[in-house]
């Protein structure tokens, strides 16, 4: 039977879905296994004569009785301070400064100290976070806030390709990870663990500021608003040779589990806060931070399928009223709103508390201060001023991101040049902002301005791989093929670890150029930098799918199979293609397989139902004479 108007809508999602199921080849920890590792491999880096400028650090490698420590450098970066490192049983180990080993052009160092006790060693997540984004998001940060307590929280991976555009910071020093747990200073430097318990990161910065008693009502006070940041383990992986560190390394590669529903509420049910106190109930500083943690904890609700994320994020959004109603200008509690409402969907109520939040800041006031303050290092009347500053551009930032939503195209532009003018007015410039500029003007059909936008980007940082990536899309719809291919040579010469993201402009090279030879080549070069990893394969044979070149994807996920037998993944897209060739048994026949290897994945039975009543219906029209 030929579906000549193209496949069930029905057996093509399934299929689809079915198609990008990895197996689950290792198991989640409980929260409490959780916990207790992080205790375990999570030390206390404080200087000796103070507790105030305290960080964290993860026991990483054990040479004898030498022990490895990986830190943030910001967390131990003063040269005339010396410092304790503490681990879990509370010892103390005076650091000598000598053997601190920074890793260049990042926010990494490599401490040691020297102890015949036992402690734990960190296993590596050594896999590529990008190409397992949407599987396994759910991340545990542990520190040691301001050294008093430590706390390990739970949290959301935000999408490496979206973090520069989300992050308040332009994406520097190896800040490439983004994650939604609730972090405070002195857990710098502390570990990022995936579900399985896997070292994936090094947290080192967090979103926020001190606020004034105008705007909140109170003295100096820390306000958590939006994501914190890290460097990927990747990272340290791929400098420390180069560096001359050799250290044996616990190391494991395979992805991690998706949790259930269940497991993520488990872990995060008795993390959901009660509001302030009857006491605290007119201190608006307490609303915003109830509501920010309420939205945190709904990301991860979210991410599990369960309805309660909706209604923690209303609470949210409920709270930042309270605090607003308490505190009329505080403008950082309506950003907050607003960062809600668009998680809500509400974009252009979104863009109504963005607004709200721009006209409270008083820019031009805060800018003229800001001129004028004096020069001096450390002054903090200037520090405050611009970190005023950066919070506006911040609001405009995501202004533009939720226009750019709205197609509103030439609004969203003039949003990101404010971004960049704000920055300037305080000598930085905004590779990112450019970038984002960049990708409204390709979207809005102005490719070659778009094209001058990201070249901007890329002559304040070179090595910004996402804005070559983007360059290369200009360039192909440019038609200079050979150029855009170089864009993306050099996007992955900058950071290997986005090859998945070579592989997707590859598909698009396939589609943009009409050339049926240049998607794989493009994808046979990501694949000399990961030849055994089954997602290139898997993207290389849906290169062929897309140019209608099924043979050779059929041939592709056998390379696939051969390599892993047990890759579900492989078997169901390869059961894909032979639906689109209307071998409907040989199809049901590796939908099978897929099922016996990942029996759980409820897409792929839904597919092998469909291809049964096809084949049922198919032999009942060859019974009566009907074509095949």
């Amino acid at each position: 039977m030929r579906f000549p108007y193209g496949l069930p809508a029905a057996l093509i999602g399934a299929a689809a879905t079915a198609a990008i199921i990895s197996p689950q080849m290792a198991f989640a920890l409980t929260a409490k296994e959780l916990e207790n590792l992080s205790q375990q491999i999570t030390v206390l880096i404080e200087p000796i004569d103070s507790r105030s400028n305290s960080g964290s650090g993860v026991i990483i490698a054990r040479e004898g009785n030498t022990y490895y420590v990986l830190t943030a450098y910001h967390v131990v970066k003063k040269l005339s301070t010396e410092y304790w490192i503490k681990p879990s049983d509370g010892s103390e180990y005076k650091l000598d400064y000598s053997t601190v080993k920074q890793l260049p052009g990042v926010d990494l160092a490599l401490l040691q100290f020297t102890s015949e006790r036992d402690y734990r060693v960190a296993t590596l997540g050594d896999y590529d976070l990008l190409s397992q984004f949407g599987k396994s998001d759910v991340v545990f940060v542990s520190g040691w806030p301001a050294g008093e307590r430590r706390v390990f929280h739970p949290g959301l991976r935000i999408d490496e390709t979206l973090a520069p555009a989300l992050a308040k910071k332009s994406v520097d020093e190896g800040y490439e990870l983004l994650y939604t747990s609730i972090t405070y200073p002195g857990m710098s430097g502390g570990p990022i663990l995936d579900v399985n318990g896997r070292l994936i990161g090094i947290h080192g910065q967090s979103e926020g500021e001190i606020l004034s008693q105008k705007e909140s009502g109170s003295n100096e006070f820390p306000l958590r608003l939006g994501y914190s940041m890290g460097i990927p383990i990747k990272t340290f992986l791929t400098l420390a040779p180069q560096q001359g560190i050799a250290l044996q390394l616990t190391k494991e590669n395979t992805p991690p589990v998706k949790l259930t529903e269940s497991d993520i509420i488990a872990s995060v049910e008795s993390l959901i806060p009660q509001p302030p106190a009857r006491e605290k109930s007119d201190d608006a500083k307490e609303w915003v931070n109830y509501g920010n943690e309420l939205w945190r904890l709904s990301s991860l609700y979210n991410d599990a399928g369960n309805p309660r994320a909706v209604k923690l994020m209303e609470n949210a959004v409920a709270a930042y009223d309270k605090a607003v109603e308490k505190a009329p200008e505080f403008y950082q509690a309506w950003y907050a709103r607003g960062n809600v409402q668009a998680d809500l969907g509400k974009l252009e109520a979104a863009i109504e508390s963005y607004d709200r939040s721009i006209d409270l800041v008083d820019y031009e006031r805060a800018l003229q201060e800001y001129k004028n303050a004096p020069e001096s290092e450390g002054d903090k009347k200037k520090k405050e001023l611009a970190a005023k500053l950066d919070f506006y551009a911040t609001v405009w930032r995501y202004k533009g991101l939720m226009l750019s939503k709205l197609e509103r195209y030439p609004e969203a532009i003039a949003a990101f040049e404010k971004v960049i003018q704000v920055k300037e007015e305080v000598k930085e410039q905004d590779f990112v902002a450019w970038d984002l500029r960049g990708l409204v003007l390709l979207k809005n059909g102005a490719t070659e301005q778009a094209f001058k936008s990201f070249e901007k980007s890329l002559s304040i940082n070179g090595n910004y791989p996402y804005a070559w990536i983007h360059q290369g899309e200009a360039l192909a719809k440019m038609g200079r093929l050979d150029e855009a291919a170089a864009a993306y040579d050099r996007a992955i010469q900058i950071q290997p670890n986005l090859y998945t993201a070579f592989l997707q402009r590859g598909e698009v090279l396939g589609k943009i150029l009409q050339d049926s030879q240049q998607a794989p080549e493009a994808l046979d070069r990501a694949l000399e930098i990961k030849p055994d990893d089954a997602s290139a394969w898997h993207r290389r044979a849906f290169a062929f799918f897309g140019m209608m070149r099924r043979q050779d994807a059929l041939s592709t996920f056998d390379r696939a199979i051969e390599n892993n037998s047990k890759d579900a993944a492989a078997w169901a897209a390869r059961g894909l293609t032979l639906v689109a060739e209307n071998r409907y048994q040989e199809a049901r026949a590796a939908f099978e397989k897929a099922l016996e290897i990942n029996p759980d994945a409820q897409e792929t039975q839904e597919v092998i139902e469909i291809l049964k009543q096809m084949e049922e219906l198919d032999d009942s029209q060859s019974g009566l004479g009907g074509k095949k």
